[in-house]
């Protein structure tokens, strides 16, 4: 029996099936870009509209630093925080439920 075609996680550099679209070391999306995906609000995660716990999910990093940001662009940009996560709670759906992110990937 042979080997299956492996790839290079582009996160973790492990190797990875080629028909992976999530890395099974890193938990990191190889296929399509978090630009490319619809971002969606969160409804376990949320303190106020889920918009920093579902980009903290798209993106893979801590909730705690996207409010951070938030609140460093509203006290030192003059409100723009407040104006980009408005515009974000606006333009952003809930995730539905069921959602499988491995799933909805575009195709490459």
């Amino acid at each position: 029996m042979s080997e299956p075609a492996m790839k290079r996680c582009p996160h973790c550099a492990e190797d990875i099936r080629v028909e992976a679209a999530k890395c099974r070391y890193c938990g990191s999306f190889v296929d399509g870009h978090a630009f490319t995906r619809t971002w969606y609000r969160s409804r376990e995660h949320k303190r106020i509209a889920g918009v920093c716990a579902g980009l903290a999910e798209e993106f893979g990093i801590s909730v705690t630093v996207l409010r951070l940001a938030f609140l460093i662009g509203t006290l030192v940009g003059g409100g723009m925080g407040i104006v980009v996560y408005i515009a974000l709670w606006v333009v952003m759906p809930y995730r539905p439920a069921g959602y499988d992110p491995v799933h909805e990937l575009p195709p490459p």
